[in-house]
């Protein structure tokens, strides 16, 4: 996006410090990142805010339900003073600002509100002549949404690696799922299935997904290559979230895994084209 463009459209508004954009580019991915994860579960925590942050031309929007993390970026004009900002817009907000796109215009200006550098629970969103506020201090946890460190990783933080063929974990992951959708469990176990969780292990020059069906754990090497591991590493995940990323990728296509500092943080799926998957941990507490 042009950012002098971006600028000449803005001209009607008066406010300083704002963070401009294409309202309708904003707007569609604003509702795509705050509903792909607002879907209600009985098993994991409905997170109901979409995280920004602020780089020197874009905005990086993100969202997560504790299993997947949803990530958009969109072009900006953006003052000096906000670059690496954080700020959160509530998700209930976000989807009624979105339902309409096409009503505020070219350009929208975004005014999160700062005190002494901290984001106060306060956002302005003006376009079409209107200004559309939010206001969610009072849900807003001083600790972060819900813990940055572990739902935003950053690709050369990565401290655990390796490469892999779709052809070489797809299957697995196929077979892992037939398991846990046999019938015939016992009620112990059809209760704690649910969650469908699998650990994925890396150590030395080995890399397995396992799986507990309570009569013994279920281990699934994985034909990997490239690992990077200091020690041990081990990390809970959906098996359902990961095989759906990767379901409709070719089985020839190059994957590289990337796992961050400690098993709670998301980890990444580089693609050969330049897509990136993210999937959350589980954690047990």
């Amino acid at each position: 996006m042009n950012t002098q463009t971006l600028l000449n459209n803005v001209a009607t508004i008066n406010k300083d410090n704002g963070i401009f954009v294409n309202a309708k580019e904003f707007l569609k991915e604003l509702r795509q990142v705050a509903t792909a994860v607002a879907k209600p579960s009985d098993h994991r925590p409905n997170l109901t805010f979409v995280h920004v942050r602020v780089t020197e031309n874009n905005l990086i929007l993100e969202a997560t339900d504790s299993h997947v993390l949803e990530r958009a970026n969109v072009a900006a004009s953006i003052p000096d003073e906000l670059v690496g900002k954080e700020f959160l817009i509530d998700g209930k907000f976000a989807k009624n600002l979105s339902k309409t796109p096409t009503k505020y215009g070219k350009t929208l200006g975004v005014y999160p509100q700062f005190n002494d550098g901290k984001y106060k629970g306060i956002i302005s969103i003006v376009g079409g002549g209107e200004e559309f506020i939010d206001d969610s201090r009072e849900n807003i946890s001083v600790f972060g949404y819900p813990d940055l460190v572990r739902v935003t990783p950053y690709l050369n933080d990565a401290t655990v690696k390796f490469d892999v063929q779709q052809k070489e974990i797809f299957p697995v992951l196929k077979e892992i799922v037939k398991i846990v959708n046999k019938p015939g469990l016992t009620k112990e176990f059809k209760e704690v299935k649910k969650t469908e969780v699998v650990a994925l292990l890396v150590k030395d020059n080995v890399v397995k997904l396992k799986y507990s069906n309570w009569e013994k754990d279920l281990e699934f090497p994985i034909a990997v290559t490239n690992i990077v591991v200091n020690d041990e590493f081990e990390i809970n995940f959906n098996v359902k979230k990961l095989k759906q990323r990767l379901q409709y990728l070719s089985n020839r296509e190059n994957l590289t895994f990337r796992f961050y500092k400690n098993a709670y943080r998301p980890f990444t799926i580089s693609r050969e084209n330049g897509g990136l998957g993210l999937v959350c941990p589980i954690r047990w507490y």
